[in-house]
């Protein structure tokens, strides 16, 4: 009891604080409509797993011995570094516009007056209050969510793959290795290039080190129920987009999502059965979380569009009085989606080719849409994460 009084405010800690925190530091890059609670979580997570993709391969590289905890110490300190000037930020603001903290950190933002008296502001961008109905929905939905975070841990089953991925973490919590002990014997070979850069393994280990909790419980029991509601975060995301004009649908939607991803155990190679049979694997945190935030972020920008074509003018409404210029509001979505491609190379080194292609793919019907040229140059800057980790790759596979 002792010790899980010790590690929860340890796994709060570095799961959900930090990358909260850091999320405030850089929050800035949003326009107001979206500078929620939600989004800036997954802003300060994918940055937060940006910096530990660095540190981790750097270390990985560099360090002979001891890699493990060169690279724990590390990160420790740079993310905690983030994290206090996100809060020193934060505090700033609260005491230079006098802002509540339901201002500062609001579930959904709602429109205020200059936003009604603005005429090329969209108040649909912003929240509307729920009917009763769909309050009810949203209470089905939750209590969907609890049942399968519940079910992932009282049900947790075991993978073959886990003789590998989860020892890797076992390993180098214990060992203080990275990727230098051959799972299946024990015995020291050289490093692993087929998963070394795949660097999620490592950061299960440093929340298991951290916290003090053993990294195959952490796999099993605790990673599942940060990745389930993470996912249902991105699709009611994806949801406020589409249903942008009916919002009392968002509710139906997440019930049917659910619904879908608890009965979609048909083969053993779906999303569904991934995401929750072996949520803790690279595999499903690309195919859970990294694809539909790479369509989350694209519908963003067509949103975007959408919205400039509809309210023309020098800048949107939004925008201006978000005190955000036009080419940080246009860069914004490029840079989330260069997070997210470092993101995908820390879960899988196929979340870097299928990632790719996928962005690819809708950067032609993005440009096609906006009629912009410089589609091309975000989508070309947003994949150069993607081409430094396979020059990594292939540098170390040849050598």
């Amino acid at each position: 009891m002792f010790k899980l009084l010790i590690a929860f405010p340890a796994l709060v800690l570095w799961v959900l604080v930090v990358p909260f925190c850091i999320g405030l530091l850089f929050n800035f890059i949003l326009p107001r409509h979206r500078r929620t609670i939600g989004i800036t979580y997954i802003l300060g997570f994918l940055s937060y797993m940006a910096v530990f993709e660095v540190i981790s391969i750097a270390c990985m590289l560099n360090v002979t011995y001891s890699a493990f905890t060169c690279c724990t110490v590390s990160f420790t300190i740079v993310s905690l570094f983030l994290g206090a000037l996100g809060i020193a930020r934060s505090i700033y603001l609260l005491k230079k516009r006098s802002l509540s903290c339901l201002t500062l950190f609001p579930g959904e933002a709602h429109p205020d007056i200059r936003d009604f008296l603005n005429p090329r502001s969209d108040p649909k961008l912003f929240k509307t209050d729920y009917t009763f109905e769909s309050k009810v929905y949203w209470g089905i939905f939750f209590a969907l969510l609890i049942f399968q975070m519940v079910m992932s841990v009282v049900m947790s089953s075991f993978d073959g793959d886990d003789a590998y991925y989860v020892v890797e973490s076992l390993l180098a919590q214990q060992a203080d290795v990275m990727n230098t002990i051959l799972p299946y014997t024990g015995s020291s070979t050289s490093l692993d290039i087929r998963h070394a850069l795949a660097v999620i393994t490592m950061w299960i280990a440093f929340v298991a080190r951290q916290s003090g909790i053993h990294a195959t419980i952490l796999s099993h029991s605790v990673i599942p129920l940060f990745v389930i509601p993470f996912v249902y975060l991105l699709y009611s995301e994806i949801a406020r987009i589409l249903f942008r004009s009916r919002q009392q649908v968002i509710p139906v939607f997440m019930v049917v999502v659910s619904v879908l991803l608890m009965f979609g155990n048909v083969s053993i190679y779906t999303p569904a059965t991934f995401f929750l049979m072996r949520t803790w694997q690279g595999k499903a945190l690309v195919a859970n979380i990294v694809f539909p935030m790479i369509f989350w972020i694209f519908l963003w920008m067509m949103e975007d569009i959408k919205a400039r074509r509809d309210y023309p003018g020098e800048g949107s409404g939004y925008a201006r009085y978000d005190a955000i210029s036009e080419r940080r509001l246009l860069a914004c979505p490029w840079i989330m989606l260069s997070l997210v491609n470092m993101f995908s190379g820390v879960c899988s080194s196929m979340g870097v080719i299928f990632g790719s292609g996928l962005i690819a793919l809708l950067s032609l019907l993005l440009l096609v849409l906006s009629r912009r040229w410089t589609v091309l140059l975000g989508a070309f800057l947003c994949v150069i994460p993607n081409l430094l980790y396979l020059a990594t790759y292939f540098s170390l596979f040849f050598r």
